[in-house]
């Protein structure tokens, strides 16, 4: 691509498609990349647009995309893309609870969108493409900090199609199409579209909302840890970079040293928040378990640079929900939690038989 002045000027002149653009991780990288001079259009399908934190004016004033487009990221159209240069792809049904509830589902929007989507950008002549996967695809690994080069044990349907996608899209490479691939950490951090039903996220707003954080496991099962704003800082660096430090890679998304286990998160929780911990006795281990490296991504995006820690993070998490007036009502909102909104909207009639919301 050239130089770093070249690429400067590439990138302040790019216009990127971020899907997923107004959920939990979505609305914070079209954040960070607006803010880099990046023109951002983004495509969200609304199931989870209910679920704000933050006021809807300031959430409208913060990120201020070229367009937005509220559509299943199944149903996207050449006209949808035309004019990109970019695709960051991080639409999707997250979490395994989530993907759970009906395999068809988490497969046709987890994996064949994506990969449908990656053929129409470089039909297209879309030159690069971004697909958010998941450390999850690791499954139980933790003896040893696992590499982009490991040996893949997904335990869940979620975590499944995640590698599905990884395959399907890495395949369409060539030297006009260059895809990347990002395995992201376990997400934490405040969002205008918040989600308590992550580790980190969760612990604080229990130590929030009742003074005691409440373990739903033994605590043993390892995590590695980034926050959403530091997801956003690596699709950055990463459209910075040459792409061929980029170009059919696959990078681990975090910092080596946030690797934690969960009843240490607990701890560090604990710890800002000054309150007691409870155990939960009567639960067993976690099945996922894994420690990863993120050696490679600092190694071939020389830009990424992460801000955050847990410990951090956790007090950026209570400082938002102090200012919020964050109580025991609010941590019971199912609108916190990707699998209750589902469920509800299920309940609701708002979805038809694919999950596609219903025009009303």
């Amino acid at each position: 691509m050239g130089t770093k002045e070249d690429l400067h000027g590439y990138v302040s002149r790019l216009r990127v498609l971020v899907t997923g653009a107004i959920g939990y991780i979505g609305s914070i990288i079209a954040h960070v990349l607006i803010s880099a001079g990046i023109s951002v259009r983004g495509l969200d399908a609304g199931i989870f647009s209910q679920g704000c934190f933050y006021r809807k004016d300031a959430f409208e004033s913060r990120f201020k995309m070229e367009r937005l487009i509220t559509k299943d990221v199944r149903d996207i159209t050449n006209n949808d893309i035309a004019g990109c240069d970019a695709v960051v792809d991080f639409a999707g049904l997250a979490n395994d609870p989530t993907g759970e509830l009906n395999p068809t589902w988490t497969d046709e929007i987890n994996h064949k969108a994506s990969v449908r989507l990656a053929e129409l950008s470089r039909q297209f002549g879309i030159s690069r493409y971004i697909f958010a996967s998941s450390c999850s695809v690791y499954g139980n690994q933790e003896n040893s900090l696992l590499t982009e080069e490991a040996q893949l044990s997904p335990l869940s349907e979620y975590a499944k199609a995640k590698k599905a996608a990884e395959s399907g899209i890495l395949a369409l490479a060539n030297a006009r199409f260059h895809p990347t691939i990002f395995r992201n950490a376990t997400a934490f951090g405040a969002s205008p579209r918040m989600r308590l039903d992550l580790v980190i996220n969760n612990l604080t707003a229990s130590g929030v909302a009742t003074g005691k954080i409440r373990l739903l496991s033994d605590g043993t099962a390892w995590r590695p840890n980034v926050h959403i704003e530091d997801i956003g800082r690596a699709a950055l660096a990463c459209l910075q970079t040459d792409t061929s430090l980029t170009s059919g890679h696959i990078f681990n998304v975090g910092s080596t040293s946030e690797n934690y286990q969960v009843r240490d998160l607990a701890r560090i929780v604990s710890a800002t928040l000054h309150c007691d911990i409870e155990y939960n006795k009567s639960t067993t281990k976690d099945a996922r378990s894994y420690r990863v490296s993120f050696e490679k991504i600092h190694k071939h995006l020389t830009n990424y640079r992460p801000k955050w820690t847990v410990e951090s993070g956790v007090k950026e998490l209570n400082e938002a929900f102090q200012e919020n007036k964050f109580n025991y009502t609010e941590f019971q909102r199912h609108s916190y939690y990707n699998i209750s909104t589902v469920k509800d909207r299920l309940n609701a009639g708002d979805f038809d038989e694919t999950l596609r919301l219903r025009q009303h």
